[in-house]
């Protein structure tokens, strides 16, 4: 599972994904964009189910949206 979220107005991504190493377990990183998509921060933390969840209602009330893997490869300047 990895999904990725973006706060409306915002030039923050999280993204959420499965740890391959301790199943069952949630990963989160956090990344901070600047308006040309360079990567000016990143924090990879463990996750919540709790925070998941944040995330997914943020979407339903129309606060952030759902972003597949390759729009995130559009966005971000990963180099």
């Amino acid at each position: 599972m990895s999904v990725f979220f973006r706060p409306k107005g915002s030039n923050n991504v999280f993204h959420f994904f499965e740890d391959n190493e301790a199943k069952n377990e949630i990963k989160t990183i956090s990344y901070q964009l600047d308006s040309d998509g360079k990567i000016l921060g990143k924090w990879e933390k463990n996750g919540t189910i709790k925070q998941l969840m944040g995330a997914i209602n943020s979407v339903g009330e129309g606060r952030s949206q759902i972003i597949s893997e390759s729009e995130w490869n559009d966005i971000a300047l990963i180099k």
